[in-house]
């Protein structure tokens, strides 16, 4: 069988006999993809002539800023305290009693916690001849707190009375003068008086704490 196929132009033409049409299809869109290189401003130059001159543009590089990192130290945080000076001597008082009479009785005996026999037992006639018990005293021994001035007895114990035995004016720091008379001083009545061992043997001076503490009563 011999080859039908065929190049020939005037054999194809008795077998495509009819005329052939090129119709356009508007619903396909065909789209051309040109690279546009950006046009930029070239720059312009006046002459001295008066007339401008364009100055060939120079293939120059713009670099992206470099990106810094920035490194954030987190500091630990520390609480400042304040610096907190004493103005005042702060003091804690081993005492006898309960106070609660604000009565401040002082003794002054370096050997023994109040006194001798003979000292505690004139000291239990004082409480008793004032209406005291042992609730409504503190009974301090000032051998152990030499030093101590009244501001800061006052401070502690808030006195309304104080019956010194043994401790002078002086150890206080208190601008007076004994003369055997109730000394009132701001807020607090004191009555001074000897050793509460030296006092038992003197009735002098018995006599005039037995006056003064009548006024008290």
């Amino acid at each position: 069988m011999e080859n039908q196929v065929t190049n020939n132009a005037n054999a194809l033409r008795l077998f495509f006999t009819e005329d052939v049409f090129l119709v356009k299809d508007e619903s396909v869109e065909i789209v051309h993809h040109v690279a546009v290189a950006p046009v930029l401003p070239q720059p312009v130059v006046e002459s001295k002539s008066g007339e401008n001159t364009t100055l060939p543009m120079q293939n120059s590089t713009i670099s992206a800023p470099e990106v810094v990192e920035v490194i954030q130290v987190q500091q630990d945080s520390v609480e400042i305290l304040p610096v907190i000076t004493p103005s005042v001597r702060e003091n804690s008082f081993k005492f006898l009693g309960g106070n609660k009479k604000s009565v401040l009785i002082l003794v002054n005996d370096p050997q023994h916690d109040v006194s001798t026999e003979q000292g505690r037992e004139l000291l239990r006639k004082i409480v008793k001849a004032v209406d005291l018990g042992t609730a409504d005293f503190a009974l301090l021994n000032y051998a152990h707190y030499s030093g101590v001035n009244f501001v800061a007895l006052h401070q502690f114990f808030k006195p309304i009375i104080m019956l010194s035995f043994g401790v002078e004016i002086a150890d206080l720091e208190l601008n007076y003068e004994w003369k055997n008379e109730i000394i009132n001083h701001e807020t607090t009545r004191i009555i001074f008086a000897p050793n509460l061992h030296l006092l038992d043997s003197d009735l002098s001076a018995k006599k005039q704490l037995w006056a003064n503490l009548q006024k008290i009563k």
